[in-house]
Order: C-alpha cells, then sequence, then structure tokens
C-alpha cells in the first residue's frame, strides 16, 4: 500500500479490491478486507460486502497492536497495524469453523487410514514371522499327539520359533525311541504271557481247545489245564479287573497261585480259598479278579467245580439244552478269610463244558447291544457233534460277525472241554 499510496487514492482502492478480487471464493467465501491508511477509510467493493457497519465491525477487534485473529459475532478478523495505518482481513466465522472441521476430518481419516494400512503390514508380518510358524508347531503337536512321530516341526522365523521347533522334534524324537522301547517290551511281555499258555498236547479221556484274545498286547484273562493225579483235569478260567500290563502282571500270579494250591489239594473249593488268601496278600487293594474252577474226571465221569464270582461256566450232557453250573461265591482279592463252596455232577453221555470270561459275553455290537449268554447256548445246540476246535471256531465267527469290525474292550477267554 505505501507503493500504491504514491499513485493516490484511487489506487489504494483498486489495490485492495485486486487482492481481494483474487482470493479464492471456494476456499474463503465470506472473506472481505477493509483498511484504515492515513486517516482514510477503505473497502473492497468486489464481493459486495462493503459497508460501514462492516467496517466498523472490523475495527472494534482490532484492541491491540500487532497481528492477531479476534472473533466478533460472526466474523474472524485479522488486523495489522502498522506506520500508515491497519488493514483487516475478515472472513464468516461459520466458513472458518466449516474449513477447520473438514482440516480436522481430513487428518482424522488420514491417520486412520494410516493406522489400518500399518495395522495390515504388522499383521501380515506377524502373520508370517509369528502366526504361521506357531500353527504349524500346533498342527506338529497335534500329529504328536495321535500318534505321529514322524512329524517334522520347521520354521525360518525368528531365533526364539527356530528354537521352539528344536526343542518340539527333540521331544518328538525322544517320544519316537520311547515307543520304540515300549513296543519291544511290550512284545517280549506278550511272549512271556503266551508261553505261559497251557499245552493241549497229551490229553487223554478229554478233547480242550480254548480262544485267548488279549484286549491290549498283554491281557488281564488267564486259563489253565492242569493234568492231576488218576487222570483228572483241572479247568481254570480267571479275569483278573482291567486289562493290559498290571492286569497281566496279576494274572500271572494267579497261575503261580493255582498251580501251587493245586499240587496240595484237588478240591476246587479249597484251591480257590487257598488262592484268594494269598491273592489279597500280595496284589495291591483294588485289582480284584474271578476265577472258575473246575475238576474233570473223565474215567469215573465226574465234575467238581467252584466260583469266585465269574461267569457260570456252561455245562451240556448229550443232546440236551445247555444248563449253568450257578454255585458260586465272593470275587478274589475283597477278603482273606473267604471260604468257597463246591458242587460235585455226575456225568453221563457226552460232556462238553464251556467257560468263557466276561469279554465274551459282554461283547458289543455297533448298537451297544451285548453277546449275552442266549447266543451261547444256542450256539452249542445248533452244533451238538463238534469238536472242542470246531465249537472255538464257530464261537470266533459269531463273535466277530456280532462285533462287525467294533474293537473289542476286554479281554476274550473261551475254554471248551468235551468228555467222549
Amino acid at each position: 500500500m505505501l507503493i500504491a499510496e504514491a499513485h493516490g487514492d484511487e489506487a489504494i482502492q483498486n489495490l485492495v479490491d485486486n487482492v481481494c478480487a483474487r482470493m479464492n471464493t471456494d476456499d474463503s467465501p465470506g472473506h472481505h478486507i477493509a483498511a484504515d491508511w492515513r486517516g482514510l477509510p477503505y473497502q473492497a467493493i468486489s464481493h459486495g460486502h462493503a459497508s460501514d457497519e462492516m467496517l466498523s465491525a472490523m475495527r472494534s477487534s482490532d484492541e491491540s497492536i500487532g497481528t492477531e485473529t479476534k472473533t466478533n459475532g460472526s466474523l474472524v478478523v485479522g488486523a495489522f497495524t502498522g506506520p500508515a495505518g491497519t488493514v483487516y482481513i475478515s472472513e464468516k466465522r461459520a466458513a472458518v469453523v466449516g474449513a477447520t472441521r473438514r482440516s480436522l476430518l481430513i487428518q482424522v481419516f488420514a491417520v486412520l487410514l494410516l493406522g489400518v494400512i500399518a495395522a495390515f503390514v504388522v499383521s501380515v508380518v506377524l502373520r508370517q514371522l509369528i502366526a504361521k510358524p506357531i500353527q504349524g508347531f500346533v498342527s506338529a503337536l497335534q500329529s504328536v499327539a495321535s500318534g505321529d512321530l514322524s512329524v517334522i516341526a520347521r520354521t525360518r522365523s525368528c531365533r526364539e520359533l527356530s528354537y521352539l521347533a528344536d526343542q518340539i522334534n527333540a521331544m518328538t524324537e525322544a517320544l519316537d525311541h520311547a515307543q520304540r522301547d515300549h513296543r519291544v517290551h511290550m512284545e517280549k511281555a506278550r511272549q512271556i504271557q503266551q508261553n505261559l499258555r497251557p499245552t493241549m498236547n497229551g490229553l487223554v479221556g478229554i478233547d480242550v481247545a480254548e480262544l485267548f484274545e488279549p484286549a491290549d498286547d498283554v491281557g488281564g484273562d488267564y486259563y489253565d489245564v492242569i493234568s492231576l493225579p488218576d487222570g483228572r483235569y483241572l479247568l481254570c478260567v480267571a479275569d483278573v479287573s482291567g486289562h493290559g500290563v498290571p492286569a497281566a502282571m496279576a494274572a500271572t500270579l494267579l497261575k503261580a497261585f493255582v498251580s501251587e494250591a493245586a499240587k496240595k489239594s484237588f478240591s476246587p473249593a479249597e484251591i480257590l480259598t487257598d488262592v484268594n488268601q494269598r491273592y489279597c496278600e500280595y496284589v495291591m487293594m483294588g485289582h480284584f479278579a474271578t476265577m472258575a474252577l473246575l475238576v474233570v474226571d473223565p474215567t469215573r465221569r465226574q465234575l467238581t467245580y467252584a466260583n469266585a464270582g465269574h461267569e457260570f461256566p456252561f455245562l451240556q450232557l448229550g443232546g440236551e439244552t445247555p444248563k449253568r453250573l450257578n454255585v458260586g461265591d465272593l470275587i478274589l482279592g475283597v477278603e482273606t478269610d473267604t471260604h468257597y463252596d463246591e458242587e460235585t455232577i455226575e456225568l453221563d453221555g457226552p460232556v462238553r463244558i464251556v467257560i468263557v470270561s466276561d469279554g465274551v459275553t459282554e461283547a458289543f455290537d455297533h448298537n451297544d447291544g451285548q453277546y449275552g449268554t442266549d447266543q451261547i447256548e444256542q450256539l452249542m445246540s445248533n452244533v451238538p457233534n463238534a469238536t472242542a476246535r470246531e465249537l472255538i471256531q464257530e464261537f470266533e465267527t459269531s463273535l466277530e460277525t456280532f462285533r462287525n469290525g467294533r474293537i473289542a474292550f476286554d479281554d476274550t477267554t473261551l475254554l471248551v472241554a468235551q468228555l467222549t
């Protein structure tokens, strides 16, 4: 304005108009310029905002020297005061507030957008560096838990996760070695238990066959055929609660107890009483067992039996309907002073004896139906002329058909003895 001043008042007015006209109406829709120069008032007339009231409002905002921005009602006024006068620039307050809000919204949106982009980038990085390797570790551990010890955990991520992968692989390798050792030991235990099974060769006057299927590598069922003096035979089937190694160890003790007791007495009741006393003494409480003992005399045609809570044996004389030998007492391992009773039966004609463990009668099909005792009696009646081995094969086929692929949950033992 100092330069325009040299050309007169009109030049000053033109300068104010030109500057005001050049201001962007879109960016500053309510702007206005005025001045008090050398005592004379000037206002831009290019936008039609000039008036005495506008100038008065702009002057009233100038309360101090210097450059300030003040609000006066609906106006926001900036004033610059110099030696020759004061220049005022005003804008509508609503326009300034709107522009400020738009600017803040743009900035907030920009910050949020940058935050989303940053979060996405961080998420991708974390997924590649942490989440994906951890998912691989979880998958590997799930495979290990299901029994697959051939999996290998791998990662190219950070050093810490690489260390974790190495530890998982070391654990898997150790488990694989332990499992191999376990399989070797269980195979040896199975072979030992198989070697403890009685031999059926050289039996006179009696035909014996068996079905023995442990639910695990080794089982808790025990059966035996012991030759006694005078051509008699002791038939024994026992079932220790549970299955696997603990039950197999208890069953092995039972075999030793029965063999030792049979050297002192040929009475099934006395043998059971002796076995129970020793079983209570040596076996941990809670590992109960059932046992059926039968002494068969093919020459005198007699059968004497006792039972410690076991499935009642089946007796079939000639072509008659099978019946149950239902004399029985308390299971083994409960009370040390239990004394057992026995019953003697005179045998006439062909004789068939079937002794089973509850793994036979409690075999399940896919509908949770049990095999039961009726099917045993029916099968015995259907093949009256079958040999002991043939009858065992019939039972084996019948059980397999009944289960229809369902895995046995308990040891399966079946002993057949026939007198002709």
